[in-house]
């Protein structure tokens, strides 16, 4: 597979701005091994076979899918992604290039908080979701992150009974002041589709940044922790990308962890070098 690039105002790829389904369906052929059926492919998309035929159409008008005719080892029609990565120009010059940039970054928002707001209405979440006010917030873990977050729960937890029966048998026990700790994992229900990894670009990006899009750093990050990761090497800080790009400083802080752990930096000095590696 290669890449392809594409500008946001294009005809032809109109259809990203409003059409999240359709994407999490090119996502998945574009992280298989191998061609499915349409009867494959919505079976693994959770959706019907004509709701999944009506989105094939669109990504082969648009060179992002392929059909794969039936042959002996393939007993029917099938799709493959034929793009590894999909890059979309726009240019702050052309109104049409800006109105498209905003309705994808707004789509994507409004898409996130539906994903949130849903999980929330799931058995089982009542219990804290009325808790989201005060510094408590629903994460999206991989399995072994939540092994991870669960050994440090167990950890809090054995320091914090021996604290209790410390501040309780000490002699200056009268100075100990109550708190409410409260620690919890909880699934709350089974991971959605996976989004499409798109990376936007503008038509006037400098060369070196470019470079850094075809970098092994932008493999191992998602396109929205890239773009954090491009903010931080320019110098912003958390509180300012947040503003710039739609998110809150908490997220923005979470994800910057997480690009530090992901590229195995410990500084932003160590960032920009591992950015610009391949």
């Amino acid at each position: 597979m290669t890449e392809i690039e594409f500008s946001l105002s294009d005809p032809a790829v109109r259809f990203l701005h409003a059409d999240v389904r359709t994407m999490q369906r090119w996502e998945i052929l574009r992280r298989s091994q191998r061609p499915h059926t349409v009867a494959e492919l919505a079976e693994k998309a959770r959706a019907s076979t004509e709701d999944v035929q009506r989105s094939l159409d669109k990504l082969v008008s648009a060179r992002l899918v392929a059909r794969v005719p039936a042959s002996r080892r393939l007993r029917a029609i099938s799709y493959r992604a034929t793009v590894e990565r999909l890059l979309l120009r726009w240019d702050r010059n052309k109104p049409e290039d800006v109105a498209a940039y905003r309705a994808l970054s707004g789509l994507m928002r409004t898409y996130s908080r539906t994903v949130q707001d849903d999980a929330a209405g799931r058995p089982g979440a009542e219990r804290f979701v009325n808790l989201n006010m005060d510094g408590v917030t629903s994460v999206m873990l991989l399995d072994e992150d939540a092994e991870r977050v669960r050994e440090v729960f167990r950890n809090a937890y054995s320091m914090l009974t021996n604290a209790d029966a410390r501040a309780r048998g000490e002699g200056a026990a009268s100075e100990a002041k109550p708190f409410h700790v409260s620690l919890s994992l909880t699934r709350l229900e089974e991971p959605e589709l996976p989004m499409a990894e798109m990376f936007t670009v503008e038509a006037a990006t400098p060369p070196e940044r470019r470079q850094r899009l075809g970098s092994t750093a932008s493999k191992l990050l998602s396109p929205r922790e890239h773009e954090v990761a491009e903010l931080l090497v320019a110098g912003r800080s958390r509180p300012r990308i947040a503003m710039e790009i739609g998110l809150s400083p908490h997220t923005v802080a979470s994800m910057s962890k997480a690009i530090y752990r992901k590229l195995g930096v410990k500084s932003r000095a160590e960032l920009a070098v591992r950015m610009q590696s391949s």
